[in-house]
């Protein structure tokens, strides 16, 4: 029989989680996971016709209610900047939903949840337009986040990214550089379920989108080619590097460039919870064009969401 676990493993303050300050029964099965807590209340008053709980602590805002097309119970959570503020907060949903907070011992039974992280990215693929929905297929994860959750490989299509990605990193790395060759890159996928459901809704709302693999970076500057601090760059061409990743095999192509995908697929694939991620491309870096005002994108993201939580529901495909 698992042990309970300790207050120091998950701290709990008032029956509520720490960092996301929720109690259970705050959180919905069905999870819109965005980055900046400012677009919590945006998708809110977007979405929702009515609210059952507004959490706001650390950084991290949480709001719960009914949206308003599909009449489903939703909950809209930031996961914050990068891997590492992402793992916290997918550890506690998953928290949320598995641990008995009276016992600190996981429940017998519950249901999985179903994430969308929908969010904003760089895109990579000269063909596909500003403004357009990346529907993520398979990620790359350059961070190290990942790679201290031993989730098994989902299928041989993550084995082979995570061959190439290696080789392009190592072969684009500085020579003599302290840190060339050491670098981990991982793989995961969407939920298949989930990415067909997203495709759908949007081919039916009329939404630009393209499906396609994602490159999930751990940082903003160096991490994505941006040479702004006086200290050399691993891997100074490392967008170029990228883009000559090899990839025909999947008859897909390396679409974008985020921050938060790979941990998201990774740790909740392991879980068994369905997971994707939908990310507006708003710069690109080739054509030097950024786009300033993407709320709608961020919008049609989160409602091609809502529309794929429902699309999954038992009395939906009956």
């Amino acid at each position: 029989m698992e042990k309970p676990l300790s207050p120091d493993d998950l701290p709990i303050v008032n029956g509520r989680i720490y960092h996301l300050d929720l109690a259970p029964e705050e959180l919905a099965r069905d999870v819109i996971l965005v980055g900046d807590p400012d677009r919590v209340p945006l998708l809110a008053d977007e979405l929702l016709a009515e609210r059952e709980a507004d959490r706001f602590h650390r950084g991290f805002r949480t709001i719960t209610g009914v949206a308003r097309e599909t009449e489903m119970r939703v909950s809209i959570v930031t996961s914050g900047i990068g891997a590492p503020s992402t793992e916290i907060v997918l550890n506690e949903l998953a928290a949320l939903n598995e641990i008995d907070f009276s016992t600190l011992t996981r429940k017998k039974s519950f249901e999985p949840l179903n994430i969308v992280r929908v969010g904003t990215s760089g895109g990579l693929n000269p063909a596909t337009p500003l403004g357009a929905l990346v529907l993520t297929d398979y990620v790359i994860g350059l961070d190290n986040t990942g790679l201290f959750y031993d989730v098994p490989l989902p299928d041989a299509a993550c084995a082979y990214l995570e061959e190439q990605a290696r080789t392009v990193l190592d072969r684009a790395a500085q020579p003599g550089a302290r840190f060339g060759g050491t670098l981990a890159p991982y793989a995961a996928r969407a939920d298949r379920d989930l990415l067909t459901a997203l495709e759908q809704e949007a081919a039916e709302l009329g939404i630009t989108h393209v499906r396609g693999i994602t490159i999930s970076s751990p940082g903003f500057f160096a991490e994505q080619g941006r040479g702004v601090a006086r200290i050399g760059s691993t891997v100074p061409g490392l967008l170029d590097a990228l883009e000559r990743l090899e990839s025909g095999r999947l008859n897909l192509y390396v679409e974008n460039l985020e921050m938060e995908a790979g941990v998201v697929l990774h740790f909740l694939g392991g879980l068994g919870y369905r997971a994707a991620a939908v990310c507006a491309v708003i710069n690109k870096r080739n054509e030097k064009a950024f786009m300033a005002d993407y709320r709608r994108q961020v919008c049609a993201g989160a409602r091609i969401a809502l529309r794929a939580f429902r699309r999954l529901r038992p009395e939906a495909q009956a």
